[in-house]
């Protein structure tokens, strides 16, 4: 698991599911849930994976996904359909179909904890970069080698989780492949 700092959303229609849900991830993040539409709009703001069922009270699943969708990098979902739904517009990278199990949903929450960490460690590479980190004390010299050793530990951090990305990881990082095609980026120090 990543981090029980994290907050995972889980909304969905099935109460008896949402909790079955919440029982398998709370050992290891925080868990808010909810089987309203709007709800889950208004808890967005304080999660970073949501778990989206398309058929939620009052706003609909698809709302609630292009609401995440919108928030960029830093968030990520996975939309739940039922196996006898139609697989309608597709609006997440990611989709598991109903029932789950307990090793597929831990794992594809894993996953899209990597790649929102992976946004944030690219946010601060980017900062650094630019000096716009925040300052610490001493002198600009003193600044600017505590900037290059955060900088160098960043980008080893970034490599190690690009370890372990496959295809659809990278497609959701960078949104450039093309579906069906292998993607494997080289590590960030490797690129010249």
């Amino acid at each position: 698991m990543i981090d029980a700092q994290r907050t995972v959303l889980i909304a969905a229609t099935d109460p008896d599911a949402v909790a079955e849900y919440r029982s398998w991830l709370t050992g290891a993040y925080r868990v808010e849930t909810t089987t309203d539409g709007s709800d889950a709009l208004a808890r967005l703001e304080a999660v970073d994976v949501a778990l989206i069922g398309r058929d939620l009270r009052t706003a609909d699943g698809t709302v609630v996904a292009r609401a995440v969708e919108r928030r960029g990098a830093g968030y990520a979902m996975a939309i739940l359909r039922g196996d006898d739904e139609p697989d309608r517009d597709r609006t997440a990278a990611v989709e598991l179909t109903e029932p789950v199990s307990n090793a597929t949903l831990c794992e594809t929450v894993d996953r899209l904890l990597c790649r929102v960490r992976y946004d944030e460690l690219i946010d601060e590479c980017a900062a650094l970069a630019a000096g716009d980190a925040p300052e610490n004390a001493g002198t600009d010299t003193g600044r600017d080698t505590s900037d290059g050793n955060r900088l160098e530990e960043l980008l080893g951090t970034v490599d190690a989780l690009l370890d372990g990305f496959d295809g659809e990881d990278f497609r959701a990082a960078f949104g450039t492949c093309t579906y069906g095609e292998p993607a494997r980026a080289e590590g960030v120090r490797k690129r010249s």
